[in-house]
């Protein structure tokens, strides 16, 4: 045979052979899709009957590979929570002023949010730190007051509104905040056609102790304090 008829006939083999061995592999990779599609589906059941329970098991597994598992943080919603309320003042006697964050209940007359798929975390994190107990635990907390306190733009901005820019008269647009405290309510849903979507009551300080006043001298000084410790 010629050079030229060798090599033709060695590539159409190479090109048969490589069509061949790709079909094959396709077939591999789609049966072992299937297959894995199928044993995901079957070992999911128990999952999905789960999450459809009144009585869902959290942080579970139903299979002994555990290959499928449920996961949440929370398996129910309580009716009623603590809230975290932030409040500053130009005198340590008052008024006292609230600042609203853009997800979390505040204003007892806001209907909660539709969120979804943002998550606030400021406002997650703030209801967290009401879990835990005391600011201890959530030590940035104090730093976030502090910039409260200083009137810095981006974290006022993590905020539903500024307090203390809501009044168009030159009084209100001149003062600034010089104290701050961070009050504990219980919240709860009011009864329908209420024209309060929630009912609270103040169950405590949360920050500072009762007696204690804060400003930014003194946060400054706690955070350093903190600082020096770690």
């Amino acid at each position: 045979f010629s050079p030229g008829y060798t090599t033709s006939a060695s590539i159409a083999t190479y090109t048969h052979l490589s069509a061949t061995t790709a079909g094959v592999g396709q077939l591999v990779r789609k049966s072992v899709n299937i297959f894995f599609a199928a044993l995901i589906f079957k070992l999911s059941i128990p999952v999905v009957k789960n999450l459809l329970s009144k009585r869902q098991i959290m942080n579970g597994s139903f299979d002994p590979l555990r290959l499928v598992n449920t996961y949440g943080a929370f398996g129910t919603v309580e009716e009623e929570r603590i809230e975290l309320i932030v409040e500053a003042a130009v005198d340590s006697g008052g008024p006292w002023r609230e600042y609203q964050f853009k997800a979390k209940p505040g204003d007892i007359t806001r209907r909660p949010r539709f969120i979804s798929p943002y998550h606030y975390r400021l406002d997650w994190l703030m209801w967290i730190a009401s879990c835990c107990g005391s600011i201890d635990f959530s030590p940035w907390m104090l730093t976030f007051l502090l910039k409260l306190l200083q009137q810095d733009e981006e974290v006022i901005g993590l905020l539903e509104s500024d307090p203390w820019k809501v009044s168009s008269s030159e009084i209100d647009s001149e003062m600034k905040p010089k104290y701050i405290r961070v009050e504990k309510y219980l919240y709860k849903f009011n009864e329908l056609n209420q024209d309060n979507y929630w009912v609270r009551d103040r169950v405590g300080r949360y920050f500072p102790p009762e007696g204690e006043v804060y400003s930014l001298e003194t946060l400054q000084d706690r955070i350093q304090a903190l600082s020096l410790l770690y």
